[in-house]
Parts: structure tokens; sequence; C-alpha cells
């Protein structure tokens, strides 16, 4: 399989979505992304039903962005997104629901 042939798979998988519930920890605040694109970020303290709570950073871009920085530390929020690894374990909201 040559490189372009790769190339097309890996873009024309689906990312996983997931849905996450937790309280926000640390405030939204703005990035300066390289893109220019509006984004934002918040660390909440992720809940499950298989392990203990754990602190799991939140990104935001463009109108997520935004509706992420609608909300207060302290506030529940469930959050529906994919999973990516940058230095960490993220989420990237597609959907920002308080509970």
């Amino acid at each position: 399989m040559n490189s372009s042939n790769q190339h097309q798979t890996e873009t024309s998988s689906n990312p996983i979505t997931t849905t996450l519930s937790g309280v926000i920890t640390k405030s939204p605040s703005r990035i300066k992304g390289h893109t220019g694109r509006p984004m934002v970020k918040a660390t909440i303290l992720a809940e499950s039903d298989k392990r203990s709570s754990y602190p799991l950073t939140v990104v935001g871009f463009d109108i997520m962005a935004l509706e992420l920085m609608a909300h207060l530390r302290g506030e529940r929020v469930t959050i529906t997104g994919r999973m990516e690894w940058n230095g960490g374990y993220s989420i990237v909201a597609d959907q920002i629901i308080a509970v």
C-alpha cells in the first residue's frame, strides 16, 4: 500500500464518538490556535461507573467554543464528542448539555 492509498483510508474512517458527564473543575479559557479558529479548553472531572472519577480536557472549536465559555466552574455538563490524544486524553466537543 503506497502512502496516497494509506492517507485515503485514514481520512475516510469515521471517528468514534462518546458521551461523558462530569463537573467542570477548571474554568473554560480561550486558547490561541495556529489556524485562527476560536478554540476554548476546560477540564472536567469525568465520572464513570467502571472506575473512579478522572480529570479530562474538553476542547471546543467555533460555535462549541462559545457554548463551552457559557459554562462555569462547578457546573455539571454532559459532553458528546470524539476522543483524541494530545499529550493526554481530551474530548473534542460536538454537543454540550448542562445538567
